[in-house]
């Protein structure tokens, strides 16, 4: 809600100008900064730099935070504090400083003496250091120095750095510089939900930010989901909360959520029941964090916001007392669930297709009659005996729930005492007594309920850990599809360097294992198959993380386009596989491309023959070509494009992002009186003057002529029908 999905509007247009401004800023720097080869003033790192540790920390218990609680005065603190504390609030990630929702009060001098009194009630409070908020404006060092004005603070938990940018890598470098102070710190770098992008690809846009996140860090959305019409969004719901559970357990992060706690607009004011489901829906996708949207009503802003667990006059509302009984169970509860995850979890009934998926026909509990819940296996992360979540997905009213459970030896976990006691089975069914969208907890002793670990492959990439040091963030290239096995899809990892800093991807086998080759696939298909393929690189591998062994070097490399590259090496142990890429060009920004990394242990049994996705012919039908390299600023830009007549060509500058950025893509029309089409396709083999281009925004993607483009570097890129990129060029204006 509010700089969150669905209940957005007051809060996103209040923030509208500075999401713009910051969108702008991270075009001048959106690699994330990692280990490079030389010391830069972001890093001072080098591409041999160890490899983090990356196991996810274990809190103690599930953390609930409360978001926008009013502590301007020293009365309001007191009274505040004291609800917080009896409502077993962990953290406070928003406050009003003043009475304005966002500003640029938020100043270290104001948070200290909050901090310190907060701490007086056992509670920890974000920092939204205004400064922290324009961390893309800072170097790593200034942000170090700036998180070390937070040192030896009680009750400081941590820094707000940022709510829904679209492209979030670029914040990566920020969270790692302010963890280098604060390693177990909450960073609140909080992700749009999965609608705001393209089907299919939000699971890869929060592994991508996983990978840049070094050692461990945390995965936050927000979903919302109780509509007016009394009812449920599922697919939104379950579908956004499964994206966070995998790639939490793909990149060894924790995960967090907002919880739905105010109405707006199309949303209604949730019940007891509704909070409840939410809260414990959330916790059975391996949830952490659990953050009230919001605490307060919020004032002095958009009218249309109901009152939350606290009125406009910041008094309790009937949902305090709710929030109360809850977070006291989820406290009792969370000593298992937070040391674990949530390796599994289905549904006993498909109510909405493709939101989630039903109970298999051979998992060892099955809901009986018209059981509606959810059940999660949670994985202890130090080994042990499964536990079995079970939600009840009725949010209305109370349920039976009932299950065939065989003879599965099931103890339930007390909600009062968090101890273990007999489960109520009889005759192999275990029947339960929830609260509308309440849950319980069971350990399953001596029965794996579900096996956490993945298949053996041969390419022992596919199941490795990835962490880089640079990611696009542009929508187009992922690192999860650089070791997914998948070859045939043109799907690819982009790494962005600044001013030649080497980039690079390290695989985490998991433990060592002997290694003797390499193959390092080209990105893209068709033509533009191996068109951004690196000339310089490395492969080194490391038992330790710490110490690096170069079994490939490679200089000036050139490659048959139409063949995967195979590198063999004398068989080495090793847990850590880097691919360290070189770049000769020192000035500017820069990518690099690879479609896919294996690492084999070869017998001689695994081909080295392998074809790429080049199509030669491809190079015949379609062609892109910029009239030269370098334009002056006001000088004519001419284009020339040969292409299918379904293909259409748009240039911007590098580092834009469709749909993000606005005001700085540019499209060609077809003007004609009477005859306007979007995007028609270049007449072919003619040169066509890029200044009788139109300039568009995702407000408005039909507006004005853009005569004089600025200074920059661009690229024109040619897509198919389809949208996929079937030729790029690249120019800059000086």
């Amino acid at each position: 809600m509010a700089e969150k999905n669905g209940i957005v509007t007051m809060k996103r247009v209040t923030t509208l100008m500075l999401a713009l401004l910051t969108a702008l800023a991270a075009l001048a720097f959106q690699g994330c900064g990692g280990p490079k080869e030389e010391p830069s003033s972001k890093t001072g790192t080098s591409y041999l730099s160890p490899v983090p540790d990356t196991k996810p920390l274990t809190r103690d218990n599930i953390i609930i935070n409360a978001y926008l609680v009013p502590l301007q005065n020293e009365e309001l603190r007191r009274s505040q504090f004291e609800y917080m504390q009896r409502a077993e609030i962990d953290v406070v990630s928003h406050i009003y400083v003043d009475d304005v929702w966002v500003a640029e009060g938020h100043t270290v001098d104001k948070y200290l003496p909050i901090m310190r009194e907060a701490a007086e009630y056992g509670l920890k409070i974000y920092s939204r250091d205004i400064r922290v908020q324009q961390s893309l404006n800072y170097t790593d060092a200034e942000l170090v120095n700036i998180a070390k004005e937070y040192e030896n603070v009680p009750g400081f938990a941590g820094f707000y750095v940022v709510d829904e940018p679209y492209d979030p890598n670029p914040y990566a470098r920020a969270e790692n510089a302010l963890r280098s102070v604060f390693p177990d710190c909450y960073v609140n770098i909080n992700f749009l939900p999965r609608g705001a992008y393209p089907e299919g690809t939000f699971y890869k846009r929060l592994t991508d930010f996983g990978s840049l996140v070094d050692g461990w860090g945390t995965l936050s959305l927000d979903t919302y989901c109780f509509g007016k019409d009394g009812g449920v969004d599922e697919y939104q719901l379950f579908k956004n909360y499964d994206d966070l559970r995998r790639a939490a357990l793909a990149t060894n992060m924790n995960t967090a959520v907002y919880v739905q706690s105010v109405g707006y607009v199309n949303y209604r004011r949730p019940s007891a029941g509704d909070l409840r489901y939410n809260m414990m829906a959330a916790l059975a996708y391996g949830v952490k964090e659990l953050k009230f949207f919001t605490w307060g009503k919020p004032w002095g802003v958009d009218s249309g916001y109901t009152d939350a667990i606290f009125d406009a006059d910041k008094q309790p509302t009937d949902l305090y007392d709710a929030v109360c009984v809850i977070n006291k169970k989820i406290h009792v509860l969370g000593t298992y669930l937070a040391a674990g995850d949530a390796v599994a979890v289905y549904h006993t009934r498909q109510k909405t297709a493709g939101a989630y998926e039903k109970v298999p026909a051979d998992f060892p509990v099955q809901g009986l009659e018209r059981t509606d819940a959810i059940l999660s296996v949670i994985q202890p992360r130090s080994g042990g005996d499964q536990f079995l979540f079970v939600v009840n997905k009725n949010f209305s009213k109370p349920q039976t729930l009932t299950f065939s459970v065989g003879d599965l030896a099931l103890k339930l976990v007390d909600d009062n005492t968090g101890e273990l006691t007999a489960a109520p089975i009889t005759d192999g069914v275990l029947t339960l007594e929830l609260e509308p969208g309440d849950a319980a907890l069971l350990k399953c002793e001596g029965t794996v309920l579900f096996d956490p670990f993945p298949e053996t492959h041969k390419n022992l990439a596919i199941n490795a850990r990835i962490s880089a040091s640079s990611a696009a963030g542009d929508g187009e290239a992922f690192l999860c599809d650089i070791h997914d096995g998948v070859t045939d899809d043109g799907g690819m990892a982009r790494l962005i360097t600044e001013n030649g800093a080497a980039q690079y991807i390290t695989l985490d086998l998991g433990e060592a294992k002997e290694v003797n080759r390499v193959d390092l696939y080209p990105g893209g298909s068709g033509n533009l198959c191996g068109y951004n393929y690196p000339t310089d690189f490395r492969v080194m591998t490391s038992a330790d993380g710490n110490s690096w062994t170069e079994v490939v070097s490679k200089t000036g490399f050139t490659f048959d386009r139409a063949k995967v590259p195979v590198f063999r090496f004398a068989a080495i142990r090793a847990r850590y596989v880097r691919v360290a890429v070189l770049f000769p060009d020192t000035s500017g920004r820069s990518y690099t491309e690879l479609g896919e990394i294996a690492i084999y242990n070869d017998g001689g049994d695994i081909p080295d023959d392998i074809s790429t996705l080049y199509v030669p012919g491809e190079d015949t039908q379609r062609s892109l070509v910029v009239g030269k390299s370098v334009f002056e600023k006001g000088e004519e830009i001419t284009v020339k494009a040969s292409g299918l007549s379904t293909d259409y060509v748009v240039f911007y500058p590098v580092g834009y992002v469709p749909g993000q950025d606005a005001g700085v893509y540019y499209a060609c029309f077809d003007t004609a009186e009477g005859n306007r089409a979007d995007w028609y396709q270049l007449e072919n083999g003619k040169w066509s003057n890029v200044n009788d281009w139109y300039c568009a925004t995702p407000q408005n993607p039909q507006v004005v002529p853009y005569i004089n483009i600025p200074a920059g570097e661009y690229k024109v890129v040619m897509r198919a029908n389809n949208g996929l990129v079937v030729a790029e060029a690249k120019f800059t204006v000086k």
